[in-house]
């Protein structure tokens, strides 16, 4: 049996894996939120507090603490790292393909193809290697959410305890993952269950009573925290985890605050490249919706509807969905009987299209703002999308199912090779390690830092090992102001001005983002902040409001 199984999923189990690999060698963390979960997990395992997350010496409220738990677990094993915390979240990554299989086979015992089918088409969609290899919470909402779906299944199918108890953990572990928004995911199937079910004779009295009672028993599991979290943490934060964080996203989202038809708008970009792949408009045709179709359907379209009336969005909010959808696209496409000729004609433009456009890119004269990330591209890596467009053009698969291998096969590819080949523009643009061991090093001392953007103090905690918080300042008047009065401390502050040699004086001045971080002594900031204020405000050729906004703030006194 083992055997086998190592045979059907070893193709697929490889291709991630190396996925894995290629996205910790190649990429730094990723700002802002990679490198602020990984500094907050170092902040509670500095403090030696598993209980309430921390950042910058105050209580982190916007996120439970099971990743933070299980990167703990791998530094106890392997050591403090960054490659130990990185591969936590890709390896529930993993976990999913394997529940998405088993679900898929669960639904359609009888059909082998889907089964087969479902992991490549989901490890091939490009949301969900990017994100899924990510050090983001969004893997293991999405782990234990299939989890759910696997145990509500087996509830309908059989009259057993086992899978209300899984249910149960699944929920709990759920919420320790990313909240109560677990819950959208998992409710509708639920609820839906007289619909989705084919039996007529089902006692559905008992089955929303064992629903209720294993939603109930997976609070309790999360409540095992966060009643002892909010206790410790204090009013605001017992305020913030039990009711206004989830509620405040719900209706009005503290950030990334969309209107509702965002998602829709981004549903080619959620499901490429499968969406363009012909087969799958073709498998559409005679499919009868019986249990296990609707089953899909019931899980996907209710919680889409929901997630796109909630206030906040982001693309990895969708990532739970993508696996139900890749089963539902297996089982459409797996019935195709022939293929043809042009199946891969609207993908084989697609890569030609993005060829083309890294092509001309680094070519262009780009400036200003966000754009001049676009002139990091590497010349030559117009390449990758070419050959995976040759490719496509190429190999001519027998098989449905030989099909979606190299379809997947084309864009794990694309994806591995592309980050290996943005890996020096990725390290130059994002990497923390020097500004790391500068604030490592005057921590050491003593020494106090102050950094301005005040969001941008939550950031270095992990890659400079940071023992005590970074002092957060508004404007650029006040770190010059708090400067003056602490000349013997540090100033840490990111620019996007191309004048940032004027503020850097005998500090350091490195890449970061689309701007540059400047680490210097704050005596010598402080004196040079006034001469170039002084400076500017006489230059009548460039008005004072123009320097104002290239600094992003107000400087009149």
């Amino acid at each position: 049996m083992l055997e086998k199984k190592l045979i059907e999923n070893w193709q697929w189990v490889c291709m991630w894996l190396l996925v894995i690999l290629a996205s910790i060698y190649a990429r730094p963390p990723i700002p802002i939120d990679e490198t602020r979960y990984l500094s907050v997990a170092w902040e509670m395992w500095q403090n030696n507090d598993f209980l309430v997350p921390h950042i910058n010496g105050h209580p982190y409220s916007h996120k439970p603490p099971l990743l933070f738990w299980l990167i703990h677990l791998f530094w106890l094993l392997f050591g403090v790292g960054e490659w130990s915390a990185r591969i936590v979240a890709p390896l529930f990554g993993l976990g999913s393909l394997l529940v998405t299989v088993k679900l898929a086979k669960l639904l359609w015992p009888e059909d082998r193809a889907v089964g087969a089918a479902t992991p490549y088409l989901l490890s091939g969609s490009i949301i969900w290697t990017i994100y899924g290899s990510l050090t983001m919470f969004d893997t293991l909402l999405t782990f234990f959410s299939l989890l759910g779906l696997v145990c509500i299944f087996k509830a309908r199918q059989r009259k057993c305890i086992l899978p209300w108890i899984g249910l149960s953990l699944s929920i709990g572990f759920g919420i320790l993952a990313k909240g109560p928004v677990l819950l959208l995911y998992l409710l509708p199937s639920l609820f839906l269950a007289p619909w989705w079910s084919s039996s007529e004779t089902f006692c559905w009295k008992n089955w929303f009573n064992s629903s209720l009672i294993a939603f109930i028993s997976g609070l309790a599991i999360a409540a095992c925290w966060a009643l002892p979290a909010a206790r410790s943490g204090g009013p605001e934060y017992e305020q913030a985890i039990l009711l206004s964080q989830t509620a405040g996203r719900m209706v009005h989202a503290f950030a990334h605050d969309r209107p509702f038809y965002w998602y829709l708008a981004f549903i080619p970009l959620l499901s490429f490249p499968w969406l363009f792949w012909l087969p799958v408009w073709r498998g559409w045709k005679g499919k009868p919706a019986e249990q296990s179709a609707r089953f899909c359907i019931g899980a996907l379209l209710p919680s889409f509807c929901i997630l796109s009336f909630v206030s906040g969005k982001q693309l990895h909010y969708i990532l739970p969905l993508l696996p139900v959808g890749a089963i539902y696209c297996a089982h459409l496409v797996t019935s195709v009987k022939r293929q043809n000729a042009h199946d891969n004609a609207p993908l084989i433009i697609i890569f030609c299209i993005i060829s083309l456009a890294l092509f001309l890119i680094p070519k262009l004269s780009l400036t200003g703002g966000d754009r001049e990330i676009l002139q990091y591209i590497p010349s030559g890596i117009f390449i990758i999308p070419l050959g995976c467009a040759t490719a496509l053009k190429v190999i001519r698969p027998v098989t449905v199912l030989g099909s979606i291998k190299t379809i997947s096969s084309c864009m794990l590819i694309f994806v591995v090779f592309l980050q290996l080949a943005l890996s020096d523009r990725l390290h130059t643009m994002y990497d923390q390690s020097t500004i790391g061991e500068k604030l490592n090093t005057v921590q050491k001392q003593g020494r106090l830092v102050a950094v301005f953007p005040q969001k941008m103090s939550d950031q270095f905690q992990f890659s400079g090992r940071l023992t005590h918080p970074l002092q957060p300042i508004d404007s650029y008047e006040n770190l010059a102001g708090w400067a003056f009065n602490h000349p013997q401390q540090y100033c840490l502050l990111f620019t996007k001005s191309e004048n940032y040699r004027i503020l850097m004086g005998k500090g350091l001045a490195s890449s970061y983002r689309n701007g540059w971080l400047i680490f210097r002594p704050a005596k010598g900031f402080s004196a040079d902040y006034r001469d170039w204020l002084a400076h500017s405000t006489k230059n009548t050729a460039t008005p004072a409001i123009e320097i104002a906004h290239a600094y992003g703030q107000t400087f009149a006194r």
